[in-house]
Order: structure tokens, then sequence, then C-alpha cells
């Protein structure tokens, strides 16, 4: 009996180092492979996606867009499956010539087209695609870029659904038209995100890591003329900046907030003519607090940060400044890998053929 109960108690104990085990492996594996929702798979009345949408400045006009000629020309930065948000919509970014004076869009969905157009011109508060938001970094410019956001009103649900896009000039002439297939994603999506976050280190290019508390400086180099001499300093440095912390916090709903401590330093003009040699400004501490919604792409892989409500804060100086955006403003848009206790988001941007990728790490608190 006693032989009995020993091996019974045995097997219970390796039944346990076996479930623990097991645990251990979920816990540490891949999470980023989920079922997709089936609602984003929805396929979405083209007549519904129309009157949900807008464009600051567009003129809705009856009827299908005039004829091509194709006389004119242009690239989109993103002409494959393309992912829109819940009351936020999406960007469309593109390389135009400078001879270009709008563009025309209409929705398409399955065999259905919507029975009307926008008309953008190319006034209509047409932005540079430079100035989209990076996570922790700063926009770039980009020559021969443009872009607009493409904003959704409360009615359009998750699903699918495609727009055409083509642009024109002031000579009459029209490009041939793109057509394009968007997935609109819930928020949320992958409850293993779910918790708060602490960031740890960057890797920049595949070859420059910056960890965290360590000064990270832009390579921007110009040249300053010295106020007294025929003399002139080379900065190769402008703006220098050290993040001594950042948590982010996912919740299940979909919802994130983040806040960003960091100490920043930039070259002072001024002080630097007077000296003849490089002179930095006090360091300023800030913090900045983003609140918005996540959604993420199963099929892809990706996370995408949308922030609808900011505080930023000069601890040195006091001063706040605080912003809403009614219909969010991306912020990080990129594939990521994602374990029990660490996650990487990995952004990559192509201007022309230069190609700039930023991953970012992060361990479960």
């Amino acid at each position: 009996m006693k032989t009995l109960q020993l091996y019974l108690c045995l097997s219970i104990c390796m039944a346990i180092i076996s479930c623990s085990s097991d645990d251990s492996d979920s816990n540490s594996g891949d999470l980023t492979s989920v079922e997709s929702n089936p609602q984003e798979e929805t396929v979405l009345e083209a007549s519904l996606v129309s009157k949900g949408i807008s464009v600051r400045g567009a003129e809705r006009k009856a009827g299908t867009p005039p004829t091509p000629n194709g006389n004119i020309s242009f690239t989109l930065e993103n002409n494959e499956n393309q992912s829109a948000f819940l009351n936020s919509g999406f960007d469309i970014d593109f390389n135009a010539p400078d001879s270009y004076a709008g563009a025309y869009l209409q929705i398409k969905s399955g065999e259905e087209t919507a029975a009307d157009y926008l008309d953008i011109p190319r006034d209509a508060l047409f932005r540079s695609a430079s100035n989209n938001k990076r996570f922790l970094k700063s926009g770039k410019e980009d020559e021969g870029e443009f872009g607009f956001d493409v904003d959704f009103s409360n009615d359009i649900p998750p699903g699918k659904f495609c727009y055409i896009i083509c642009i024109y000039d002031d000579n009459g002439n029209i490009s041939n038209p793109v057509e394009v297939c968007v997935e609109v994603e819930a928020w949320g999506g992958n409850i293993n995100f779910a918790g708060d976050w602490n960031y740890t280190k960057q890797i920049e290019n595949d070859n420059t890591t910056i960890s965290l508390g360590e000064e990270e400086c832009d390579n921007f180099t110009r040249t300053i003329s010295c106020t007294d001499s025929t003399e002139s300093v080379t900065v190769d440095k402008d703006y220098c900046t050290i993040i001594d912390s950042l948590i982010i916090t996912f919740n299940e709903d979909g919802t994130y907030e983040y806040t960003t401590k960091d100490r920043n330093t930039r070259i002072d003009f001024n002080a630097t003519q007077d000296a003849c040699s490089a002179v930095y400004t006090s360091e300023e501490k800030e913090t900045y607090m983003s609140k918005g919604k996540w959604a993420y792409d199963e099929e892809e892989k990706k996370l995408t940060l949308v922030e609808f409500e900011y505080i930023i804060r000069n601890e040195t100086t006091q001063e706040v400044e605080e912003g809403l955006e009614e219909d969010g403003d991306l912020v990080f848009d990129g594939t990521i890998t994602l374990s029990g206790s660490e996650f990487t988001l990995k952004e990559v941007y192509t201007d022309g053929d230069e190609t700039e990728s930023y991953e970012y790490f992060f361990e479960k608190r």
C-alpha cells in the first residue's frame, strides 16, 4: 500500500511539474497569432461607407468622376490592403508632380460603386505626408509627397470596402484610377497585450541601440556663422533627448495610455554665434501623456495606436499644453512580436531609395 501511495504521490508531482512547464511555455511563446474578428470580414455597402466618409475641403458630387486620359501619373505610398479605424478613418499618402490640382475619390464594395464621389482640390487643406506623428520620433520632410485624411462618421462599422482614386491637373488631364481595398479594424483584438509595459530600448536601422536613460541626438548637420568674425561653427547635433521612463498600458476594451518622461536640450543659435562655438540650452524636463485606442491586425500581425488626447507638461517651466483630436492622430502603425513577458514594435519608413527602421522593446511590469 505504501508503495502505491508513493507512486501516486510521484505521479501527481510530475503532473504538477508538467502543467507548470506547459503554462510557462504558453506565457513565453509567440502570442501574435489570434483568431480574426468575424466583424472585420463583413463586406460593407458602398453607399453606407460613402455617406460616412469626409475629407476637409472636399466637394461631394453625384455620379462618377470624369473619364481619365492617363496623361498625368502618381504613385500611392500604399496600394495594397490598407487598414482603417472606427470613428477615425485612414490616410491616403501619395507622390505627385507639381502640376497636380486635385484628386477624385469614390467608394466601391464588391460589384457596387457608390452613386457619388469626392472632388478634393489641392488647396483643400492638403497636408504633407511628413506631418504624421512617429512613435517617439519627429516627422520628416518628404519632397513631392502629399496626402489627406479620410475621416469616418460613427455609422461605419468594422468590415471591408475599396476606394478608387485618381488625380488631375488644371489642363484637363486625369490619371488612370488606382483601386485599394480597406479593412476597418475593430478596437483591441489581441487580449495578450492587456497590462502595463515598460520601455527598455530601441534599435535604429538594425544596428544602433539606444537604451533607456541613454542620450539620443539627431544627425542634422548645419553651419552657423560667428557674430564678430568671418569664421563659422559646424554643428553635427541640433537636438538631443534622454528618455527616463515610458510606461504604456493596453486595456482589453481597446483603449491605451502611455506616459513618457524625458530630458532634452537643443543648440542655442544666438549664443553659438556670439561664442563662435557650439552652445546648448539648459536641460529641460518634459512629461508627455497620450490617450487613445489600439487595434490589432490578426493577418498582418500589426499594431496601430491612434491618439485622441494628449497632455505635454514642461516640468522645468511648468507650462502645460493639452490637445484633443476628434478624428484621432496616427501615432504608431507597424509589426510586432509578443510573448508573455516582452514585446517589440517595429516601424519602417521609406523615402525613395532610403529606408529607416525603428524597433522599440518593452517588458511586462
